[in-house]
């Protein structure tokens, strides 16, 4: 059965790391991480905008 990939897993391989995305967005690693793993869902703010980030970067 076929599974929707989350963004963490479309990343894996992708330019750029987690650690240099806290950095530009001032925060840690951890938070990225549950960000593009879908632990948490942003919907405002900070996190929204490391998601769209996370998006952009998973779907070139």
């Amino acid at each position: 059965m076929y599974k929707n990939k989350t963004l963490g897993e479309r990343l894996r391989d992708k330019y750029p790391s987690y650690s240099e995305i806290a950095k530009k967005h001032n925060t840690n690693i951890g938070y990225v991480s549950d960000i593009a793993r879908g632990v948490r869902n942003p919907i405002r703010g900070k996190g929204l905008r490391i998601k769209k980030e996370l998006e952009k970067y998973a779907n070139q």
